[in-house]
């Protein structure tokens, strides 16, 4: 669920909205270290990797590819995150 202290923006006002191509997956585990929980998509090729209160494989895949958005997937929440704006887009 979306931290109140993160900025959060329209969708359409992030200048990196058009990386939103992939928002579903059918992997069930972080591509890395298998953890089920707490998932997030790369919206620019799909990679599944755990959250930062895990392993942090989300931002490791954002900071190592410049892919800038990730979305929740098999969550009980959802929410977009842009990494470059620093905010939760909606």
């Amino acid at each position: 669920m979306p931290h109140e202290l993160h900025p959060k923006m329209r969708k359409s006002e992030c200048p990196h909205n058009k990386e939103i191509k992939v928002t579903k997956s059918s992997k069930k585990e972080c591509e890395v270290c298998g953890d089920k929980e707490h998932l997030r998509i790369c919206t620019s090729c799909g990679f599944v990797g755990c959250c930062e209160s895990h392993n942090s494989h989300d931002t490791e895949h954002s900071k190592k590819t410049g892919h800038p958005i990730i979305k929740t997937i098999h969550c009980d929440y959802d929410f977009i995150w842009c990494y470059k704006c620093n905010a939760y887009l909606e």
